[in-house]
Order: C-alpha cells, then structure tokens, then sequence
C-alpha cells in the first residue's frame, strides 16, 4: 500500500453523484459553504463555464475539466463574469440523478456535480490546496478518467438496480484517481502531500503511516532519510509546514478517529494501536488536539451515523 492509499483509506473517503445540470443562455448559480468534511466538485462534460471563489478569481471550466473544492469553499458557477444575479433552475428528474435545467440562448452547458465526504480534520484533506483542477486534455490519464466519467455517466441515465451503488463507488475510485493527476502534473506545495515529491523525505512520511505507533525520534527518521539530524528537521518543516512529531501525533489522533467510530474496540486496544502506553495519556492528547474526550467523540459519531440513516430513509 503506497503513502497515497494510506492517507485515502485514514481520510474515510465517500463518493456520491448529487445531479446534473443542463443550461444555456447567460446563468449563474450560487453554491454556499460545505459541512466540515465535504468537498464537492464539478465534472464539465460540454460546453464550458466559469466558477468564481471569495476572493473574486475566475477559473475558466471546458468540456473535460474537473474541479475538486476539498475545502467545501463557497463558490459560484456563472455562464460568464457579467452575470452576477442567482438564477433558480427547474428541477426534473431523468434516471438516476435529478437534472437541473436553465433555458436559454448560447451554448448548453452539460455538468455533473456531487460531493465526496472524508473524515473531519484529515491529513490528507487538510494539505490540499483550496481548489484542484484537472483538465482531460493535459493529463497522462485521460484515458482512464474519461472512461470511468463514461461509466458513471452511463449508469446515471439508465438507472438499472444497483445503479446507486454502482456509482457511488466509481465515484469514490474517480477522487483517487483526479488526486493522482494532479500529483502527477502539479508543482510541490508546501503541506504534508508536498512530501511525496521527496525521495528521501517520502520515505519517511511512508514508515510513519505504516508504523505510527512505534517510539519514533527525530535522530531515527533522519537515519532513515541518510540526513543530518538537523538537515532533516529543517527540510521536513519547511515542505510539510510542520515538525515530524506534530505530523505524527496528527496522524495517530486520524487513526484514533477512525476506530473510534468504525469499531467498538475499547480505549486502551485503542491507545496501543496509536502508541500510547496508557488509556489517560492518550486521551490527554486527543482532548488536546481535537477539544473532546475519545469518549464524547465516539458518541457523536455514532449519533450522526443514526440521524444520517434516518434522514436518508426519510428522503
């Protein structure tokens, strides 16, 4: 399992198709911020558009481009920048997705939009910049997204059993696989994802997810990156924004979280697992770094899990 896959599967990502959109003429529809571990994107399948952030910049989408939002920012989509008053679309449903229409003169513009819901306070989510863009004609893997867009398309519309699920999980793989693009054709940036592009710093980054709850030391992981002590300290810093051992606390409190609410493994199983010796010493850290007890987070968990059902099976 590479680094990516560990911060993917620690991040809990979900995928889901929400709708698609039909429009023409000259439009704009407001979209406000997300819930904390929400990031919702855009697929272009034609014609083109633009989305303005908060602080006013355009960012130009055409037919193959998709936006990712991991931060769940405020935005809005906009036929073009003269266009500044929400429109309200008519809603119909067409197979799977509902369908959000505008009508009007110029060319129609084809969307697909959702959302993939990840784990609060993730490592992964959190180093990601406020917006990715991945264009299909600028990506060596084209190819294989436009094949699963296809796919997931095709489902949509046909809406046989099981189309639910089959999309949703397409889904899930296509936010790997639009995270890899960007990797793969993005500049280093200065977060903890930044540390992948480091031979020896990613090797590193890698022995922590896969051991978190060794006694790691500084002098340790430096040998491991064949650095000076204090060499290693500056580098890791500098690229990941943070001190190795803040980074590895954050990841062992992501663990803690995971178990928390996908297991009934009690708080000492729980705290060996992370690399604490004691049930209060890891629950000190944890009050600390997330502002609640294991406890009271557990239960919030599992309460928001039973609404969430609730509310599904309401709607």
């Amino acid at each position: 399992m590479t680094t990516l896959d560990k911060l993917i599967t620690l991040a809990d990502v979900r995928g889901s198709m929400d709708l698609r959109c039909h429009f023409a003429g000259r439009w704009s529809i407001d979209h406000q911020p997300d819930e904390l571990g929400t990031a919702r994107y855009h697929i272009v399948l034609s014609g083109r558009c633009q989305l303005r952030l908060p602080d006013h910049s355009l960012i130009e989408l055409n037919a193959g481009d998709i936006l990712l939002l991991p931060h769940g920012t405020d935005h809005l989509l906009q036929s073009d920048s003269g266009v500044d008053q929400p429109n309200r679309p008519v809603i119909v449903r067409e197979g799977l997705l509902p369908t959000h229409r505008l009508q009007g003169e110029g060319e129609p513009l084809d969307l697909l939009c959702g959302r993939f819901l990840y784990q609060p306070g993730s490592s992964l989510f959190e180093a990601l910049p406020e917006y990715i863009h991945v264009s299909l004609s600028s990506t060596q893997a084209a190819a294989a997204l436009s094949a699963m867009i296809g796919l997931i398309r095709s489902e949509a519309e046909a809406n046989h059993h099981g189309a639910r699920s089959i999309v949703d999980a397409l889904t899930t793989a296509l936010f790997t696989m639009v995270l890899r693009s960007w990797l793969d054709t993005s500049p280093p940036i200065e977060s903890s994802i930044g540390l992948l592009a480091d031979r020896r710093l990613s090797k590193v980054w890698h022995a922590l997810l896969e051991d978190p709850s060794d006694a790691w030391t500084v002098e340790r992981m430096a040998e491991m990156a064949n650095m000076s002590r204090a060499s290693f300290m500056r580098a890791f810093t500098r690229i990941a924004g943070c001190p190795p051992g803040a980074l590895l606390v954050r990841i062992r409190m992501e663990i803690a979280c995971l178990l928390l609410a996908k297991t009934d493994s009690g708080l000492s199983d729980i705290a060996l697992e992370v690399g604490y010796q004691t049930q209060a010493s890891f629950s000190k850290v944890f009050k600390d770094v997330l502002g609640q007890t294991p406890g009271q987070y557990r239960r919030e968990r599992k309460l928001g899990e039973v609404e969430a059902r609730l509310a599904k099976d309401v709607g």
